[in-house]
């Protein structure tokens, strides 16, 4: 039960941010093709750096979040004993 509460209050939190975001879109905002802090990255070769620093946390996060799981998958088998 606890799972599911905790599940549920987490889903919600996710979806505040979003809801708080009501803006018109317009027709210019479709035929907008223009990023040009993306076209500056890659015209300097900078795009690179920011996908691997991006990759890079990400790993580690994933990394990190597995090492986490091993520790306690063992300290449950040592507290069933």
């Amino acid at each position: 039960m606890k799972h599911i509460l905790r599940v549920t209050i987490f889903i919600l939190i996710l979806n505040l941010p979003a809801s708080a975001q009501k803006m018109e879109v317009s027709e210019s905002d479709y035929s907008n093709t223009k990023v040009e802090m993306a076209d500056t990255f890659r015209k300097e070769g900078k795009i690179y750096t920011v996908v691997a620093i991006v990759g890079t946390v990400m790993a580690g996060i994933f990394v990190y979040a597995f090492f986490i799981d091993r520790r306690l998958t063992r300290l449950e088998k040592e507290l069933e004993k």
